[in-house]
């Protein structure tokens, strides 16, 4: 071989170097502070998952899924930070591999679809959240022998899309009891005279108005005369707003916030400690301890979990499926707050949960049936 030839191998194997260097996970699109952070973390989550398909005889390491994030991203604090620790954890536990994108914009859904459907890797590709619907609609006929899913909401009438959500207002509704019984306690430090609840509502959509008609009624469950403050944030990214209207409803004589905003419920803890009130919390990575009275759970992991393994094991079928107190997806926890709620409120909480559970009353899906179903239901200790 000449010298020319020699150089030109050279230069051809240091391209190919550099390309397959740049080869791997799609870039994420969010946002730039929480990056590098969230890459590297990636990064151990497949590292375990290779070593972990290794060592368990249920280990598929050939299995691999895509998550197209909410807007917010994984650096939320709340909804979408939670399905990425899912998926961390499921990796780790099955031994599969996972990508995953944070959209910038609305704009971008059906962008990072098709992106990771033309790739032809992946044995399901999966939107978290209600708001992906229409990129689904779009984009899932489109590719018939790719299965999709999608979190939070309901989308039963395609051929090769699968759902899973909550039964919404069953993640605040425990929550709701414990705040209408703690209201009024002397007991409790920041409890004040007054009856009166508030809600820092993210969006004026089904979903938000269905989880907060889950609080209302648990309050008025165990409290049939106490008032509510409500607000419409109108985001997940606007701290400043719900700060705004958590404040308003201190102001007025609340003495409890509940939130389901994401990001944007950083603003109502940041008002629950100004004020010295209480505040519910919608995340546990989002607790302020000696403020968030309660965490309204939605565990994103048991979704997920349903998901995956449905795939593994099978039995995946289009379609939908919605999970809630009953099957252990919503409740409430105490843990890490740092507040001490009387035995007797948190026995009659686990009460009104069993009566729940065996379906001695239904909830309501809107605030606006709040009143009419508080006439026909109360709690009988």
């Amino acid at each position: 071989m000449n010298k020319k030839n020699n150089i030109l191998m050279i230069t051809f194997v240091l391209l190919l170097s550099i390309l397959t260097v740049g080869c791997g996970k799609p870039v994420s699109t969010g946002e730039s502070s929480a990056q590098a952070a969230d890459e590297a973390a990636s990064a151990v989550a497949d590292k375990t998952a290779d070593s972990a398909a290794a060592e368990q005889p249920g280990g598929k390491k050939d299995f691999k899924f895509a998550m197209v994030f909410d807007l917010g991203g994984i650096g939320d604090n709340g909804y979408n930070m939670e399905i990425y620790q899912a998926c961390v954890d499921l990796s780790k536990k099955y031994g599969i591999n996972f990508d995953f994108v944070e959209p910038k914009a609305i704009n971008d859904y059906e962008t990072q679809f098709r992106m990771y459907a033309d790739s032809e890797e992946y044995d399901v590709i999966i939107g978290a959240a209600y708001s992906h619907s229409d990129a689904l609609r779009m984009v899932a006929p489109d590719y018939p022998d790719q299965k999709f899913a999608i979190l939070d909401t309901v989308l039963d009438d395609m051929d090769n899309v699968h759902s899973l959500s909550a039964f919404q207002p069953e993640q605040h509704f425990l929550s709701g009891v414990i705040a209408g019984l703690v209201t009024q306690d002397e007991r409790m430090p920041m409890a004040n005279p007054e009856n009166i609840l508030g809600f820092a509502i993210a969006m004026d959509s089904p979903v938000s108005r269905a989880q907060a008609a889950g609080f209302m009624a648990g309050a008025r469950f165990v409290n049939p005369e106490v008032e509510f403050i409500t607000n419409y944030i109108g985001s997940y990214k606007d701290p400043a707003k719900a700060k705004e209207i958590a404040m308003t409803a201190y102001g007025r004589g609340a003495d409890i916030v509940c939130q389901n905003a994401g990001a944007s419920g950083m603003g109502v803890f940041a008002a629950g400690e100004e004020a010295g009130r209480y505040v519910i919390a919608s995340s546990i990575a989002t607790v302020t301890p000696g403020y968030t009275l309660t965490v309204s759970l939605k565990k994103m992991e048991t979704f997920l979990d349903y998901e995956l393994t449905s795939i593994m094991n099978g039995t995946w079928e289009a379609g939908s499926v919605q999970l809630g107190i009953k099957d252990g997806a919503c409740g409430y926890t105490t843990k890490g707050t740092g507040i001490e709620i009387p035995q007797d409120i948190i026995d009659k909480a686990e009460e009104i949960k069993q009566q729940f559970i065996d379906g001695k009353f239904t909830l309501p899906n809107d605030i606006d049936q709040i009143d009419e179903w508080t006439s026909n239901n109360h709690y009988e200790g």
